[in-house]
């Protein structure tokens, strides 16, 4: 038996086989801890989409249009939708008479004592307002004969509840009849006057209004005074209207108290209210529970 038989002859490869080989033998030898790479780009986009939605939850759920009051550390100081401010500082000097006088009930011996006021938008374009809180400094003894009579509001001396003598006001400048009611005031209870502001309860609602309205009845108007934790530095307030909510206004923050107003536009009726939603930050935009 011949055992020299040469090997069958092999055909000569074409360029395409050739390349088909020198791919397969450049995978076999890359270096496998690289491989990987690819793999994870599916899942990283997964996280950043799931990360998304939970800031997505987190800002929705620190809304205080939700959740009132509940401390979030996402919000911003003040809100994208509020760029409307009511501030406009001090009382003028010129005006303060004027105010000292609207912080008095009839037959009380006077003048009121001021104890915070500020300067702040009107409820109409051509229009500002003044607000208050004041103090009785000469209390009125009970007079037999109105009682006997019938005591109307804020004649024949304090009630019970109101003895200390505080009481919240305002005064619409100028007062024009198309404004509607321009001036009012009302007895701050002793006990909201005592209760002090907490870090759970940021605010201590003395007194305000939920339906003035101007003449025409085109402008539907809430505002309220606040006693205020010192750290905080912003309040916004925003009206619901029919389950839909208004813009954020800014309010005032000064000297231990607080002050929020907002406004509708509409067709309303006399009697109509607006029910507010107030929330509250400190200097970091780090929001503050109001109660």
């Amino acid at each position: 038996m011949n055992t020299d038989l040469e090997p069958p002859r092999v055909p000569p490869l074409t360029a395409a086989e050739h390349a088909r080989m020198r791919n397969q033998l450049m995978d076999t030898a890359r270096p496998a801890a690289r491989r990987p790479a690819r793999h994870w780009v599916a899942p990283v986009v997964g996280v950043a989409a799931v990360a998304a939605v939970v800031a997505g939850t987190l800002v929705v759920a620190n809304r205080p249009s939700d959740d009132a009051g509940v401390a979030g550390t996402s919000t911003p100081q003040a809100s994208p939708q509020a760029k409307v401010g009511v501030d406009l500082g001090a009382v003028p000097q010129r005006d303060v008479a004027k105010l000292i006088t609207e912080c008095q009930f009839p037959d009380e011996g006077g003048p009121a004592e001021l104890v915070w006021s500020r300067h702040v938008r009107g409820i109409s374009k051509d229009s500002t307002t003044m607000v208050a809180v004041a103090r009785n400094t000469k209390p009125t003894t009970e007079n037999p004969a109105k009682i006997k009579a019938g005591r109307k509001p804020g004649t024949g001396g304090a009630p019970s509840w109101a003895k200390l003598g505080y009481r919240y006001c305002m005064t619409r400048m100028p007062p024009a009849a198309k404004l509607g009611p321009v001036a009012s005031v009302g007895r701050v209870g002793d006990e909201a006057w005592r209760t002090e502001p907490t870090p759970r309860r940021g605010l201590v609602a003395l007194g305000g209004s939920n339906n003035d309205f101007t003449q025409d009845l085109h402008t539907l108007q809430a505002w309220a005074v606040y006693r205020a934790l010192p750290s905080v530095a912003t309040v916004e307030a925003r009206y619901v209207l029919d389950g839909q909510p208004g813009p954020w206004t800014k309010g005032v923050v000064e000297g231990g108290f607080a002050y929020t107003e907002v406004q509708a536009r509409g067709k309303f009726t006399v009697g109509e209210k607006l029910t507010t939603e107030v929330r509250a930050f400190d200097a970091q935009g780090k929001q503050i529970p109001v109660g």
